[in-house]
């Protein structure tokens, strides 16, 4: 194909209007929004988990506990019934008094190990929830800037809409947890290839703009290996429709105080505020870091140390390029339709640039590629930069009309949405 042939693209960044801020390491913030207490089923208590927090110099926290509406941390959580198991096995639950409170978010805070090294304080996310608290396949959902509709219910097995619906109908937004454990990954790694699996998921996002994404990194990615799968596969469906993208987030989810620091984001801001914050979430101007990634790093590999860092994007469309700058790192892909179409690899970690021309690459390309930066300490994913060659529709795939079920499959179904229903299809039928 000759030059003048060649499709070219506009390259629509996330990163476009921050790309100034990503340049300043203070404007990097270290981010987890999805934590447990002893206010729900963690093992260990608030004021535990945030010290750990802290001593791992995160800037942001949300307790997105079970079933339970997140407070100011100086107000104690709602108690819930079902977690009194929590008194037995751990003991009393425990939240910061509002001198602590105070003294976390100024960054005056003195824990036991007093490992912090920022300056600026830890801070606190509000109003947030992980809905569906009881559901035993861990069909989980994780409302922001919400209300306390989802508070105290169980929730219903497989289904994520009623959650998704409430939250935005509060005015919030929500992301999925860890979907590929939902599609039990943990048995079928290639479950997110499955075009019903993804289409169940792409049909929720279609019709929920306020569900921003999903989950892709999570703790020790285990059973969630195939979250990454998921994500290609749904960005692969819904950009060439062009009404949104999917944000790829990353938490460590943690249970433990030693789960703290396996996963979190790098969110840009210009300072911090919950405006601001939640601007980000809804405009995808973050990074999502792990130290654990069984497909890209290997089954047994452990992050230690820095973890790999976006410091620089940019975007040239006259040339056709797209040039990330990453810091400890020694590896820097880039991926389209969830294959490696380029990489770039230095002898040890460090500074590392990779440019991406997409004339060049452009039989690789259908509407998007994004960069992931790989190191010792782990793994860091960039959000899609979509590309529009003016014709997506291309690439569009046809969307699946439900299978209408009988009366008798119905009833199949809705049995084994119920939790009698769950515990038989693990005990007898998929044990």
């Amino acid at each position: 194909m000759s030059v003048e042939n060649k499709r070219r693209f506009n390259i629509i960044s996330p990163y476009n209007d921050i790309s100034d801020l990503i340049e300043n390491p203070d404007n990097h913030y270290k981010t987890n929004l999805h934590t447990h207490s002893t206010y729900s089923d963690a093992n260990n208590t608030m004021s535990e988990m945030i010290d750990g927090f802290y001593d791992n110099d995160f800037d942001i926290l949300a307790f997105a506990e079970h079933g339970i509406f997140g407070k100011e941390w100086d107000q104690e959580p709602s108690i819930i019934p079902l977690y009194t198991f929590q008194l037995l096995w751990h003991g009393k639950r425990v939240h910061p008094t509002t001198e602590q409170y105070h003294n976390i978010i100024n960054g005056t805070h003195k824990t036991f190990n007093n490992l912090r090294t920022k300056k600026r304080g830890l801070q606190c996310v509000p109003n947030a929830i992980e809905a569906n608290m009881f559901t035993l396949v861990k069909n989980h959902v994780n409302g922001y800037f919400t209300d306390d509709s989802c508070e105290g219910i169980c929730g219903k097995e497989n289904d994520f809409e009623n959650p998704i619906r409430k939250i935005e109908n509060s005015g919030g937004v929500s992301h999925i947890n860890h979907p590929t454990d939902w599609l039990k990954a943990y048995k079928d790694p290639d479950c997110a290839y499955v075009p019903e699996n993804v289409n169940f998921f792409a049909d929720l996002l279609r019709r929920y703009h306020s569900c921003l994404g999903t989950e892709v990194l999570n703790m020790y990615d285990g059973p969630n290996r195939s979250d990454r799968i998921l994500w290609d596969e749904l960005l692969k469906i819904l950009i060439p429709e062009g009404e949104r993208c999917v944000w790829g987030f990353s938490n460590s989810d943690a249970h433990r105080v030693t789960e703290i620091d396996t996963a979190f984001m790098d969110f840009i801001l210009p300072e911090y505020s919950l405006k601001n914050l939640r601007t980000a979430m809804e405009n995808g101007t973050f990074f999502s870091i792990a130290r654990y990634a069984k497909n890209e790093l290997g089954e047994d590999f452990v992050g230690h140390g820095p973890c790999p860092r976006v410091m620089s994007i940019n975007v040239n469309e006259d040339e056709q390029t797209i040039t990330v700058k990453g810091i400890n790192a020694s590896v820097i892909e880039w991926i389209a339709d969830g294959k490696v179409i380029k990489s770039d690899v230095i002898e040890a970690d460090g500074d590392i640039v990779s440019v991406i021309n997409l004339t060049e690459l452009e039989g690789n390309i259908n509407s998007y590629v994004r960069a992931q930066l790989k190191g010792k300490g782990g793994i860091c994913l960039t959000q899609p930069f979509i590309c529009d060659d003016g014709d997506l529709q291309r690439f569009r795939k046809p969307i699946p009309e439900k299978k209408k079920l009988t009366k008798k499959e119905q009833r199949k179904k809705d049995f084994f949405d119920t939790r009698l229903g769950v515990i038989i299809d693990r005990l007898i039928i998929n044990k």
